[in-house]
C-alpha cells in the first residue's frame, strides 16, 4: 500500500493551502492510500481553537480536522520543536494530533512512498 506523507507548513485562511492539504489528504484517504499528516511551521496555527472562518468565507479547518479520524487517517502529528518556536502551549490545541520530534518526522519522511507539502 502506498504510504504517503502530507505535511502542512502553512496558517489557516491565509491561502488556500491549509484547505488543500486537508483535501488532499482526505481523497488520497477514499482511494485506499495509507495517509499520514503532520502539521509543521506557521500549520500549527490551525490547531488552535475557536477560528472564526465565516469572515473569510472559507470552511472551518477545524471542523476538517476533526473528521480526519472517519477517513482512517489516525496519523496526525505537529512537530514539538515548532511548537516552541512559536510559543504555543499544548492546552491551546483543539486536535488529538501527537507530539513528535524532529528525529521521528525524518523517519515518517523516510517511510513515505510520496511526500506532499503545503
Amino acid at each position: 500500500m502506498a504510504k504517503l506523507l502530507i505535511i502542512s507548513t502553512q496558517a489557516p485562511y491565509v491561502t488556500s493551502a491549509a484547505q488543500d492539504a486537508l483535501e488532499a489528504a482526505l481523497a488520497a484517504s477514499n482511494v485506499g492510500v495509507d495517509v499520514t499528516f503532520v502539521f509543521a511551521q506557521q500549520g500549527l496555527y490551525q490547531l488552535l481553537g475557536d477560528q472564526d472562518s465565516t469572515c473569510v468565507q472559507r470552511k472551518s479547518i477545524e471542523k476538517q480536522i476533526n473528521v480526519l479520524p472517519l477517513y482512517d487517517i489516525d496519523a496526525v502529528y505537529y512537530i514539538a520543536e515548532d511548537m516552541t518556536d512559536l510559543k504555543l502551549s499544548r492546552q491551546a490545541l483543539t486536535s488529538t494530533a501527537e507530539s513528535i520530534d524532529t528525529n521521528k518526522f525524518n523517519e515518517l519522511c523516510a517511510a513515505s512512498t510520496a511526500i506532499l507539502r503545503f
